[in-house]
């Protein structure tokens, strides 16, 4: 086995979020979580369009706490990141607050770690596991991906309104849904291949909650985002959006490295290379990961099971879907380059041979053909 998984060394286990709260009315936790902390100085960091749609929700401002309300950038850059943190350091804030979607959310993670100051992670969309999670990854300011940190902190409080979520544009759930199910394709065969004298309660627990993403997922998704799109809050549409929240953030968070993101989202980040894929999604672009990993892997015929499911779902299946449709075999090779490099997760993936980029090339065309071969 190649990677880092030849032997269970050391492994840490971050759970999640100190505090939790699923719930339409969650937002009124704050003020009272604050008064506990003896908070008085808060860094409100929002997306402009989250804040809209929670602005319904959120509770007064405690007339005691002062808040220095900071619109976000639009990347988890470390140019933004500098830029938060200093404002945070010049108000002497004792809570940063995010309230947005993933980027926003691994911003304030990255400002306040190492820090004395609390951290709450308010999500308003379902399309990845930042809010459950103790990473943040990083961006250029043109949409490249640049790297990801594990810190040693998870966020203080956790708050989910499921009303705010609904009526979140339907695109960011699909790829919620893709970014998900990679938990459960990247972990598969790491967890195979371990003896049964190397698992651990954490490795049990992180591999149970791989399997449930998949599961939940194939079953419900497909209902849930029909759900989403008539503005019914069902228990089926609760479900799949806490498992692309909650359940996917567990699967790392338990697992440490056995559990994290590799073949996939090593796809994902060559991809941005490209400036004509920045319109698809995080989560989209994993999704499309998800097929070459399959391809890399030699597992051809859970490929063409999963064809049916991304289609229903508008989840990319060839590089057209992410317009790479013209790309040119100096692109291709590009592109399998950057996935291949040591540096990057796709080191975790458990092959026999390393994969090199002749590996990633060849899967690349092996998922074009599969995808023209199954029928539409």
């Amino acid at each position: 086995m190649t990677g880092q998984h030849k032997g269970l060394t050391t492994m840490i286990s971050q759970s999640g979020p100190q505090r939790y709260i699923s719930d339409n009315e969650a937002y009124d936790q704050l003020p009272g979580f604050m008064a506990d902390l003896k908070v008085k100085t808060v860094l409100f960091l929002h997306g402009q369009k989250s804040l809209a749609a929670a602005q319904p929700y959120l509770p007064a401002w405690p007339a005691d706490v002062d808040v220095v309300d900071v619109p976000f950038g639009g990347e988890c850059s470390y140019e933004e990141i500098a830029r938060v943190r200093a404002i945070a350091d010049e108000n002497d804030v004792d809570m940063v607050i995010g309230l947005g979607g993933g980027k926003v959310l691994d911003t304030a993670k990255s400002v306040t770690t190492g820090t004395h100051r609390y951290l709450v992670l308010i999500p308003t969309l379902a399309s990845n596991c930042s809010p459950w999670s103790a990473i943040s990854v990083h961006y250029k300011e043109s949409g490249e991906h640049v790297d990801h940190e594990i810190y040693l902190e998870t966020a203080n409080l956790m708050l989910l309104n499921p009303k705010v979520i609904l009526n979140s544009p339907i695109e960011y759930f699909v790829a919620g849904i893709g970014d998900t199910l990679a938990k459960f394709y990247e972990s598969e065969l790491i967890f195979k291949q371990l003896p049964e004298d190397q698992y651990t309660v954490a490795l049990t627990i992180s591999q149970q909650m791989a399997n449930n993403c998949k599961d939940v997922l194939l079953k419900n998704a497909i209902g849930a985002v029909e759900d989403m799109k008539a503005g019914k809050l069902t228990p089926r549409w609760r479900q799949v959006a806490e498992t692309v929240t909650v359940m996917a953030g567990t699967v790392g968070g338990w697992g440490d490295d056995y559990g994290r993101a590799s073949g996939a989202h090593a796809i994902h980040d060559a991809l941005t290379i490209f400036p004509e894929t920045a319109p698809h999604l995080h989560g989209a672009k994993v999704a499309y990961g998800i097929l070459v990993l399959l391809a890399i892997e030699g597992q051809e015929d859970d490929i063409k099971d999963l064809l049916p499911f991304y289609r229903a779902l508008g989840l990319p299946t060839n590089l057209a879907e992410v317009d790479l449709g013209h790309a040119s075999e100096a692109d291709i090779e590009k592109v399998a380059e950057a996935a291949a490099d040591p540096s990057t997760q796709m080191h975790f993936v458990p092959t026999e041979k390393p994969v090199t980029a002749a590996v990633v090339r060849e899967a690349i065309a092996t998922v074009e053909q599969v995808s023209a071969k199954v029928a539409i």
